[in-house]
């Protein structure tokens, strides 16, 4: 059976427009419930900006609709066997815009990988049975790491563009597993909604922060509800 017959469908272009939407939704909602959690749900300053989000949907809902079909014109081009330039130009900064948020993310799990490592190491020296006790530190925090990491160079994986890193990354994730992973990006948006810019000193404008955001969570949507199962769909075909 030919593999495409195998791939799930990506879905129109109205799925990601629909995703782009819910992306901004979750967006706002995520700086305002995380500067509610830092300042009090009953502050001033987060009901003026609960009421600036609202006035904003009326222009951030059809810009999100346009650059999900953009997005979905982005990804059905680079899941083709040749991608093309401007699709890898693209994937650079696509790259960078997310290291942000997802490279802090791969941060922090690089640091849990390695306190589970020395936990599991304290376990076998004590002589207590440890499930997977031959799995080394590097296996257990590319484990952890791989997610985060993967998805920030997703687009590269995909065009099969030599990428230099001392961790072996997968070609293809389960939607399950990026979707396990949402709790944690939640988490790390609600703290960071209370960073301070190293220029000024002062607290990051929300508004920002939720443009970003927007972009951030509606690509990660569409990357593990839409495209990581068509990956998943040709690594299994690949190995059969």
């Amino acid at each position: 059976m030919p593999a495409d017959r195998l791939d799930p469908e990506l879905g129109g272009p109205l799925v990601f427009a629909m995703l782009a939407i819910a992306g901004v939704f979750l967006a706002m909602l995520s700086v305002y419930v995380g500067t509610g959690l830092h300042d009090g749900f009953g502050d001033w300053d987060l009901h003026r900006i609960g009421r600036r989000f609202r006035r904003a949907l009326a222009w951030a809902l059809p810009l999100a609709a346009i650059a999900g079909v953009l997005q979905h014109a982005y990804y059905a081009r680079m899941l083709q066997p040749t991608a093309p330039g401007i699709g890898i130009l693209w994937s650079i900064v696509r790259s960078f815009v997310h290291f942000p948020l997802f490279g802090t993310l791969a941060l922090l799990a690089i640091m849990w990988g390695f306190a589970l490592a020395a936990w599991q190491w304290v376990m076998v020296r004590l002589g207590r049975e440890v499930a997977a006790a031959a799995e080394d530190a590097e296996s257990i925090v590319a484990r952890w790491i791989g997610p985060p990491l993967w998805f920030i160079i997703l687009p590269l994986i995909v065009a099969k563009m030599p990428v230099e890193s001392d961790i072996e990354l997968p070609q293809a994730i389960s939607r399950r597993r990026l979707l396990r992973w949402l709790p944690a990006v939640f988490a790390l948006l609600f703290f960071s909604t209370d960073a301070v810019s190293e220029d000024t000193g002062e607290r990051i404008d929300p508004y920002w922060l939720a443009a970003f955001t927007s972009f951030w969570l509606a690509d990660y949507l569409m990357v593990a509800l839409r495209v990581a199962p068509i990956l998943r769909a040709r690594r299994v075909s690949a190995a059969v």
